[in-house]
């Protein structure tokens, strides 16, 4: 059997011709070329009597869809007899059935992957993947970008088929080295896996300076072969090595740069599967050319080399290469000059940004936002229930490709001021004191001493009020971050319905009939009632028994407690009919994925 097998080695971004970034540790898989004899015996060898085509295609290393498509392609050619629809749809049955449990291709991948391109295919829609082979593995996993390339004529029915799927649109600043026309950004969700895949989109390739993508370099139809790749059970058209090697001497021909009197220009990286599919120059040993077919009939060669530290171009071509992409696009060579100009205006405003950013966190807007804008979600219930965990967890979900910020509102170990954090450290030994002091009644209260309890109730009275005023400022900070695109998820939400649950008012009643301390009280139930005017855009109440709050943070809260907490829910779930309940009892991968849906088809 004659197999064509070409292992393509790990790239530094540089090199790769979608910019992709490679995970550490990430396991990496061969991709195959197959000779037309290679298919047609491993074909053959599918067609025997008895034979398992799943387990023929496990044998060489390729998915069973793949083995089904060489199948209709020789019937169509005549090679072959046609196949029956019955026996097709049993084959297919049969494949799938005797698919192995427990697989890369169904723990790592997202099932929503195989659909998607399956509902393309069917469609008709033209598309295909421009990266690494070696990368597809983790973008179908939901790790890394997947790099499509749709015909325009097809992006409406592409846009169609996406949202299906409850696909969303991302936008961007436009100073980000991610905007250009012909560029989108979609995201489609697979709630079974609590995951999304990232679709970096483009109608067609433009290339440029990093910050100024503005000459059109490639449409689908400008691909010379598409061919078919197959990861984790994922069928693909994916560019051939060829175009491969075109696209990335395009991308780089703006950006790379050599001393004035080097006569080739270097990309790193390692290249040799990709040059070795290009055509060599006749009487030059270790020199091949790239071709690039513009209208009119021109044609611009690209002399290309492997040196010692990656991929060598001869200077003078690239310099034609820039020339005929700009005039294919509609600009002069005069247009050129203000390339460096805008890039380095936009570079300085993205760097600005990012600092700001850092800096002061949620003051600018995010590099990539959902295109309904931000919201705000408030995961509530009580102690035992996996709220900070599954904070935490969607936090980080969403924060992989959009602007998402955690905010937490409570007074336990989370996040808040400063100040607070170190007047609570020092007053929680003595927790009990208050609370004791301020629930005593007259009768006890008169024949103790009143200056200590005093002490105690106007020490509890402020308090409450730094409480409230923090609660307050995080809720504003939070409605103020979603306005600018940011995902919220909030860990708890004050109520003012009644104190000391809840995140609560935390001053008695009691306290409003004592003097002085009255003032306070009504501030702080002031900030409350603005507080409830500013609701979250989202609210997911975690319901459950005690028993598994007991059963994971044993002792942390008693039964009483816990049924007066969820007693007080079921209130707030009375007077807004939009509170969504997830029941907390499941597993911690189950409620994250109730949350995860909840929270994206509300964006």
């Amino acid at each position: 059997m004659t197999l064509e097998l070409q292992s393509r080695p790990e790239k530094s971004r540089a090199a790769n011709p979608v910019g992709h970034r490679f995970q550490a540790g990430s396991r990496r898989r061969q991709y195959r070329r197959w000779s037309a004899e290679a298919k047609a015996e491993i074909v053959a060898e599918a067609l025997e009597p008895g034979a398992n085509v799943s387990a023929v295609a496990r044998a060489h290393g390729i998915c069973p869809q793949q083995v089904f498509a060489w199948r209709r392609k020789a019937a169509n050619d005549g090679t072959i007899p046609a196949i029956p629809d019955g026996q097709r749809a049993a084959g297919a049955l049969q494949a799938e059935t005797s698919a192995p449990h427990g697989t890369s291709a169904t723990v790592s991948t997202l099932p929503i992957a195989a659909a998607l391109f399956q509902a393309l295919d069917e469609a008709g829609v033209r598309y295909g993947i421009v990266q690494d082979v070696a990368t597809l593995e983790d973008a179908f996993a939901g790790r890394d970008d997947v790099d499509l390339l749709v015909d325009k004529q097809d992006y409406p029915a592409f846009c169609a088929i996406v949202s299906q799927f409850h696909g969303l649109r991302g936008v961007s600043l436009s100073c980000y080295d991610n905007v250009c026309a012909g560029r989108e950004d979609w995201f489609v969700p697979d709630f079974a896996q609590s995951g999304y895949l990232h679709l970096d989109t483009h109608i067609g390739f433009r290339v440029g300076w990093e910050f100024r993508k503005r000459y059109l370099a490639f449409d689908h139809s400008a691909i010379t072969r598409w061919e078919q790749a197959c990861v984790d059970g994922v069928s693909v058209p994916v560019a051939s090595p060829g175009d491969e090697i075109r696209i990335a001497i395009a991308r780089f021909a703006f950006r790379v740069w050599a001393l004035p009197w080097k006569q080739w220009v270097a990309i790193s990286g390692d290249w040799t599967d990709q040059v070795a599919n290009l055509p060599s120059v006749p009487g030059e040993q270790g020199l091949y050319v790239a071709e690039y077919k513009f209208g009119r009939g021109e044609i611009v060669q690209c002399r290309i080399r492997q040196g010692k530290s990656g991929l060598c171009v001869h200077r003078g071509d690239l310099a034609r290469l820039r020339h005929s992409l700009r005039e294919r696009s509609g600009f002069t060579k005069a247009g050129g000059i203000a390339d460096p100009a805008v890039h380095l205006v936009r570079k300085t405003s993205y760097l600005a940004l990012r600092l700001l950013g850092r800096l002061m966190p949620g003051s600018v807007p995010a590099k990539r936002r959902p295109v309904v804008g931000g919201i705000v979600v408030a995961v509530v219930g009580p102690d035992g229930l996996g709220k900070s965990t599954q904070v935490d967890r969607l936090t980080q979900l969403f924060r992989w490709k959009f602007g998402c910020a955690k905010a937490y509102l409570g007074t336990g170990d989370g996040g808040g001021w400063w100040l607070r954090k170190g007047l609570q450290h020092l007053v929680f030994p003595h927790r009990r004191q208050f609370k004791a002091a301020i629930q005593r009644d007259d009768a006890e209260a008169s024949r103790r001493s009143r200056a200590r309890e005093g002490i105690l109730a106007a020490g509890l009275a402020f308090w409450g009020v730094l409480i409230a005023i923090e609660r307050y400022t995080v809720v504003r900070r939070a409605h103020r971050w979603a306005t600018r695109g940011l995902i919220v998820i909030c860990d708890r939400w004050p109520q003012a319905q009644r104190s000391g649950y809840l995140d609560g008012p935390m001053i008695p009643p009691k306290l409003l009939a004592v003097r002085g301390l009255s003032v306070l009280a009504r501030f702080e139930q002031k900030l409350y009632r603005k507080m409830e005017e500013l609701r979250p855009d989202l609210t997911l109440h975690l319901v459950s028994d005690h028993a598994v709050s007991d059963r994971r943070k044993p002792g942390e809260i008693s039964k009483a407690a816990f049924d007066a907490r969820m007693s007080l829910m079921a209130e707030l779930r009375a007077q807004d009919k939009d509170i969504r309940t997830v029941d907390a009892s499941s597993s911690v991968e189950a409620v994250n994925r109730e949350l995860f849906k909840r929270i994206w088809m509300s964006l």
